[in-house]
């Protein structure tokens, strides 16, 4: 079955964050997408091209197990991200409820690795995601409708 993004309400970085507090974020969202369901159900992984070209590729299945070891450290994090210019990892359920998207690379003088995330989420969930993840994060977010997100990002 082709991907659908959800729609809902998208939660995203205003600007690039330096790796480690992305990685950091990362585990606590993962946290949360985990909580939300009492018997979590398979994730699939993408390789989303959206802001490269527009495409989306399915990658395959993989678990909450997996995606907490892409952000075990800034390192991994890093080696997870495809080498492609704009090209995120993306991570959905397989009922494709929310949709979670994030990339790490060299900052423009390659000097420091940064990255970014978005997680779009049903309407109904974002209040608690904004209480349990949003407010507490260090780095502001912003948060707007998954249908203006999903514009300023495709290509």
């Amino acid at each position: 079955m082709p991907f659908s993004p959800p729609s809902g309400i998208a939660f995203h970085t205003a600007d690039q964050i330096p790796v480690g507090e992305l990685s950091a974020i990362l585990r606590r969202i993962t946290t949360f997408l985990q909580s939300l369901d009492l018997a979590p159900q398979p994730l699939r992984l993408y390789h989303d091209w959206w802001q490269h070209d527009g495409l989306h590729f399915d990658e395959g299945q993989i678990t909450f197990h997996d995606l907490f070891a892409m952000f075990e450290t800034p390192r991994t994090l890093f080696e997870a991200t495809p080498d492609d210019d704009e090209v995120f990892i993306g991570v959905a359920p397989e009922d494709g409820n929310w949709y979670l998207r994030f990339r790490a690379e060299w900052d423009a003088d390659d000097r420091s690795i940064v990255g970014e995330f978005a997680i779009i989420l049903p309407s109904e969930t974002a209040a608690l995601f904004r209480a349990e993840v949003a407010t507490p994060s260090k780095h502001v977010l912003v948060e707007e409708s998954s249908e203006s997100y999903y514009k300023s990002v495709k290509v």
